[in-house]
């Protein structure tokens, strides 16, 4: 019977990972530069991460990847139970969480915390019906590298401080990369303290 996945791991297949053919077999890989990712698939696999060398001139280091080929297949969103733990593990990948400039009625600048996710049109639109937070506007942005358009990603901003933290609060839980949590709490304490 096939592995079915939810949760932190289904997001982290949605956030990084794709399906590949092979012999007319099909399996998931997950490839990322941060190996907490790769490696939380060594639990649940029989199979082994490695640094992979493929993207080395783009990406400056080597890439951590699994081929997890006793894992065939990626849940529909729908099919996902577990909605916290899949937003969880896809914003660790796909969020950036940081300082905005603001300027307020009497004119004087101040900063205030900003979360960023971005990633297709399909999960932003998931996310939006799901995050404990007002829905937001799907953003569309043209990627361009050397002046040569290579296709469109789509993002969320969050900038209400009482969001961004409803939202860390829902998707905390025990799987987690605590490299990541860690700059959050740090970043959000330091803001605190101003």
């Amino acid at each position: 019977m096939p592995m079915m996945l939810d949760g932190y791991y289904a997001g982290i297949a949605y956030a990084t990972g794709y399906t590949a053919l092979d012999k007319k077999q099909q399996y998931l890989v997950i490839r990322n530069l941060d190996d907490w990712y790769v490696k939380c698939f060594e639990n649940i696999s029989k199979y082994k991460a490695y640094q992979s060398l493929h993207k080395l001139e783009r990406d400056r280091k080597p890439q951590w990847c699994i081929k997890a080929r006793d894992i065939n297949c990626i849940p529909q969103l729908a099919e996902v139970k577990s909605l916290n733990d899949f937003c969880r593990a896809y914003i660790e990948i796909h969020g950036i969480l940081d300082m905005a400039t603001s300027k307020n009625r009497r004119g004087e600048y101040f900063k205030k915390p900003r979360l960023r996710i971005y990633g297709s049109e399909e999960i932003m639109t998931f996310l939006n019906n799901n995050l404990p937070a007002m829905p937001k506007k799907i953003q569309y942005i043209k990627n361009n590298v050397d002046d040569k358009y290579i296709g469109q990603t789509c993002a969320l901003y969050y900038q209400s401080s009482e969001e961004i933290s409803a939202i860390l609060r829902w998707i905390d839980g025990d799987l987690r990369n605590e490299k990541i949590w860690a700059k959050w709490n740090n970043l959000l304490c330091l803001n605190e303290k101003e």
